[in-house]
């Protein structure tokens, strides 16, 4: 099942599983290096324990997908409808 790491709370991390409604909290020492805040990781149940392994291909797909958007939200043309004080 895949996960988003969504907070760090002192020495857990919290991961929100949005296809069960889940959420789970581990210590950070059983994540993998390099995780962070909005990773996505997955999650493998083994033997009553749970093992997360870091997903890189989903991660940089959705800092893509954020950075295009970003790009997008700058170059638009036209302006604001709200009117600026003076």
């Amino acid at each position: 099942m895949k996960g988003i790491i969504d907070r760090f709370e002192k020495d857990f991390a919290v991961i929100l599983v949005e296809e069960q409604q889940k959420e789970y909290v581990l210590q950070k020492s059983n994540l993998p290096t390099g995780c962070t805040i909005n990773s996505v990781v997955q999650i493998d149940e083994r033997n009553g324990q749970l093992h997360v392994t870091l997903d890189y291909q989903q991660k940089k797909q959705l800092q893509d997908k954020a950075t295009a958007l970003r790009k997008a939200l700058l170059n638009k043309k036209n302006p604001s409808k709200l009117k600026r004080k003076k």
